[in-house]
């Protein structure tokens, strides 16, 4: 791989977004990408400049862009926003996604980015959705702690990543806040939480990171629906994301009405989700279905009432609980609570909330049997040449081959065997049930952390 040779500007452009979560001021980023039918890159920042330019004029807000990088869009989100101008390029955020590219593609992305000025990226390793598990075990990905650790390497950017904090599996929760750790500690500056409606579970990683002492600012990623997002949800066709049965009754019968009253319905629970999230900590939103003037200065409308009309966390949760009829958002069949009493009361900074023990997962006899000769045969495998063994691997580990054998790191769990090659933590994808989001089976980091309950590790 080569190395990221950063060409800086002498002079320091300023970075409104990270000066707005150091101070502690709400911040609203437009979700957009580049359009998919333009072919030049002027063309393409010509189309979005009427949005930027009336999120530019949210001073109070700190409003600005999130561009996507969408493998389907033309253009990659950092030379979309490099070609807005430089003196507001940094009142919005890249998101540097891992879908399709090497380690070597990331480091370009990243020199364009350096020199054009742009400081604020977020890493994502990539949406697998909808391909297939053959078409995304040939597709390159890289992981997005890799991303953030050449970011932090570079000591230039102002670094994001994401977690879809929206789990109610025990082995799951615990997979993705594992993950979540090692994404703080390659340097992550700020977080983004995936799109997600149960205001008890953005409570749980308030409460989470406040135990944790993770003063990390977080920005919460809603969704303003629309009748045509209702239907790819309910049909599973939006990855990560997950509704109850009693929440879709609910949105059934507010689209029982006119499209007016479907629609105010919508804005007053986007303000209610916003005014819930900043009481809880949240440092802002990025807002999903803001992607037009017209539509953007309502959103902000909306932000500016909500903030000034919720100044308790106690006012806020009766009037939320009204509106959402005491619907549960998302299904809670396996019912694990990291904490009690969420979304009850607001922090109790006297008492710290102890997390509730997951217990010990279930492991199958067979599965134990095949641990304990995986440990009798590779306990030492990172120490050899991976190509030692490699049949033996095959056989009790499924062993897909790799440059570096890593079993003895991951509960001698192959890791390549995750469609992605994702090495450290299940991604944002994962099914509710703890299978992967594109194949009938375990999530392989699911199946690790199920497999490492079974030495009692200090899971917080």
């Amino acid at each position: 791989m080569s190395e990221v040779q950063l060409n800086i500007a002498l002079e320091k452009i300023e970075n409104p977004l990270q000066q707005a979560l150091a101070e502690g001021r709400f911040v609203y980023l437009a979700e957009c990408h580049a359009p998919e039918d333009e072919r030049s890159l002027p063309q393409a920042a010509e189309r979005i400049m009427p949005l930027a330019e009336k999120m530019w004029s949210f001073d109070d807000l700190c409003g600005g862009l999130a561009i996507l990088d969408l493998p389907e869009s033309p253009f990659s989100a950092i030379e979309l926003l490099s070609a807005l101008p430089e003196n507001n390029r940094n009142r919005n955020c890249a998101f540097l996604s891992g879908s399709g590219r090497n380690a070597d593609d990331i480091a370009n992305e990243l020199k364009h980015a350096a020199g054009a000025g742009i400081e604020n990226i977020t890493a994502v390793s990539g949406d697998a959705f909808p391909r297939t598990l053959k078409q995304c075990r040939s597709r390159q990905y890289t992981d997005s702690i890799k991303s953030l650790q050449m970011m932090h390497d570079a000591d230039s950017f102002f670094t994001g990543s994401t977690i879809n904090p929206f789990h109610y599996r025990a082995d799951t929760l615990w997979g993705t806040l594992g993950n979540f750790k090692r994404k703080l500690a390659a340097g992550s500056d700020f977080i983004v939480v995936q799109s997600g409606w149960d205001m008890l579970q953005i409570q749980t990683l308030s409460w989470y990171m406040l135990r944790n002492r993770f003063y990390t600012p977080y920005l919460v990623r809603l969704t303003l629906l629309t009748p045509d997002k209702v239907e790819r949800i309910v049909a599973g066709e939006v990855p990560g994301l997950r509704i109850s049965r009693d929440f879709r009754k609910l949105l059934e019968q507010e689209l029982c009405g006119n499209s007016a009253q479907f629609e105010a319905a919508q804005y007053r629970r986007l303000e209610l989700q916003a005014a819930g999230a900043r009481l809880m900590g949240a440092s802002g939103v990025i807002v999903s279905g803001a992607n037009y003037p017209g539509k953007a200065e309502i959103v902000a409308r909306k932000l500016r009432s909500a903030l000034a009309e919720f100044k308790s966390f106690d006012h806020w949760l009766d009037e939320y609980n009204q509106h959402q009829a005491g619907v549960e958002m998302t299904n809670s069949l396996h019912n694990y609570r990291l904490y009690d009493r969420i979304l009850r009361r607001n922090y109790p900074f006297e008492e710290p909330p102890a997390g509730n023990d997951p217990g010990e997962f279930p492991i199958s006899r067979k599965e134990r049997i095949g641990q304990k000769l995986r440990k009798m045969f590779f306990s030492n495998a990172h120490c050899y040449r991976a190509s030692r063994d490699r049949l033996m691997k095959k056989i009790l580990a499924s062993c897909r081959g790799c440059q570096h054998c890593r079993l003895p790191e991951h509960e001698f769990v192959c890791v390549e065997n995750c469609p992605k090659g994702l090495e450290y933590g299940p991604c944002g994808g994962v099914r509710e049930d703890g299978k992967c989001e594109i194949g009938n089976f375990e999530c392989v980091h699911v199946k690790i952390v199920r497999y490492s309950s079974h030495r009692k590790p200090h899971l917080e």
